[in-house]
Formats: structure tokens, C-alpha cells, sequence
């Protein structure tokens, strides 16, 4: 039986682990369904968005294999290391509840955002012989001085801690939510602040209404900025400011679909094209 599973529902594509007897920590055969769930969204083309979520009550404690002994094994291992990274130029939200250490750290880092619940407890855990990964992730993204407090002083960081510097998007809380707003009108919802309250309390049913709230945005855009983002990464500005890869936009079906929706004061209906 598969520990991690691919399902879509709508434009929400759902990846999510199964086996929590472990924590879902990593093994082998497991790395191996998650880079074959990545690549499936990834070339999933009705799915425009993706929640990674875990069974269980921790989202994943990190690794449940040895030390490679092989050439081979330690080629795989470094390949796979939760899930391995795969361009996919959409958005990839993790859904984190429990521990979320080592390679379950790597895997979270490699979501373009998180939401995490009141039970979540972020730490870097792993050993030297893991791959480099996560130090790579947590410096673009906290900045060096909280990433290295977090790798050399072994911190562990609750989900408000985590929000605090950045590490995590939304915090799901349990509660009745707020109403929502009218359907009718071009900008049929309201801005979500920094938590969202579900009435269970799920991080993966909190994931899934950040995800519905960016679904009213225009796919053809998010994704051409999640391209332009990191491939710019590191690279000087007047550079940066150049770059022409991906769709544009600006010359795309939905740059019209936008236009027209806001004259006539409705809700887009967008194309992704």
C-alpha cells in the first residue's frame, strides 16, 4: 500500500503521507512517491495549486533509514532527500501539524508556503550525514542570522514562533469562522489575516481555504512570479529585471479575462492560458 498518495479535487491537488506508526518519517521506498507525487502534479495540468499534508499527529519526524552503505544508495538518498526538488512552477503549500524535524524540515522548505497548527514544533534535527538541504532553504528564506541560530543552537519553534520569522505563512486555529463575504461583485472575498480558523481545527482544511482564497487570483501570474522568484535568487538586480522565461502575463488570455471582469464588476473566470 502507497505511504504517499496524489489526489486532486477541483484545481486543489493533494499529496499527502501515510504513515503515521513512524511519524511519517522517511524511508526509501517513501522518497520515491513523494518525487513521484511532485512530478504528477507537476504535470498535472488541471491542478493550479498543491497542499502537502501528513496522517497522523506529527507532519513528518524525519528519517527512518540508516546511513547509505552504497554508492548507490547515497546517490538516491542525496536525489530523493524528501521527495527530491521538482520544477514545478505553481504553488506547492505545506500543511504542518506535530514535529516537523530533519527531512521533514527539507520537505516543508521546499513548499512555497506553510500553514501549521497550535501543535506544530519546528526543528532542523537530522545528522551530518543528511544532505545540505535545509541550511540552502532556511537563508533565502529567515535570513542568516535566524537561520543559523535555528542549525547551530538546535532551537525548537512553535507555529507562532515559526510565523514570527517568516518560516510559516498562516496559523490554523479551531473556531468558528468568520462570515464570508458576498459572492457577488469583482472582489467577492476579504483580505485573510495571519490566522484562519476552521471549525475542527485541521491544518489541512485551514491549508486548503488559504489555497481556495489565492485560486481567486490569476494562475498565468502566480506562477510566472514563483519562476521569477527563485531563478532569481542570488542574482544581481539589473539581471533580475530582464529575465523573460515562462508565459507572459501581460500578453495572456486571462490579462483580458481580468480586464473585463473588472468592467463589468463580476468574479474572473480564468483560463490559465
Amino acid at each position: 500500500m502507497p505511504e504517499v498518495t496524489y489526489s486532486r479535487e477541483g484545481r486543489i491537488a493533494r499529496i499527502r503521507m501515510s504513515a503515521p506508526s513512524r511519524g511519517n518519517a522517511f524511508t526509501p521506498q517513501m522518497r520515491r512517491e513523494m518525487n513521484q507525487a511532485l512530478v504528477q502534479y507537476q504535470q498535472d495540468a488541471e491542478a493550479w495549486m498543491a497542499v502537502v499534508s501528513a496522517e497522523g499527529k506529527d507532519f513528518c519526524v524525519g528519517s527512518a533509514d540508516t546511513t547509505p552503505k552504497t554508492f548507490k544508495e547515497r546517490r538516491e538518498r542525496g536525489r530523493l532527500w524528501a521527495g527530491g526538488y521538482v520544477e514545478a512552477w505553481k504553488p506547492i503549500i505545506g500543511a504542518i501539524q506535530g514535529q516537523c524535524k530533519g527531512e521533514g524540515l527539507a520537505l516543508a522548505l521546499s513548499c512555497d508556503l506553510r500553514c501549521a497548527d497550535d501543535t506544530t514544533r519546528i526543528s532542523v534535527g537530522g545528522d551530518l550525514s543528511d544532505p545540505d538541504v535545509v541550511a540552502a532553504w532556511l537563508a533565502p528564506l529567515v535570513g542568516l542570522s535566524s537561520a543559523f541560530e535555528l542549525l547551530w543552537l538546535g532551537r525548537t519553534l512553535s507555529s507562532r514562533e515559526a510565523q514570527g520569522i517568516g518560516l510559516v505563512n498562516r496559523v490554523i486555529l479551531k473556531g468558528q469562522p468568520p462570515e464570508e463575504a458576498a459572492e457577488e461583485g469583482r472582489l467577492p472575498m476579504l483580505p485573510m489575516p495571519s490566522t484562519i480558523t476552521v471549525p475542527n481545527g485541521d491544518v489541512m482544511t485551514g491549508a486548503e481555504r488559504f489555497a481556495q482564497e489565492m485560486l481567486q487570483y490569476a494562475p498565468i501570474t502566480r506562477n510566472f512570479q514563483k519562476m521569477i522568484g527563485l531563478r532569481s535568487i542570488g542574482m544581481p538586480f539589473h539581471y533580475a529585471q530582464t529575465l523573460e522565461i515562462g508565459l507572459n502575463p501581460y500578453a495572456s488570455e486571462d490579462r483580458v479575462e481580468g480586464n473585463r471582469a473588472f468592467a463589468e464588476n463580476r468574479r474572473p473566470v480564468w483560463r490559465n492560458r
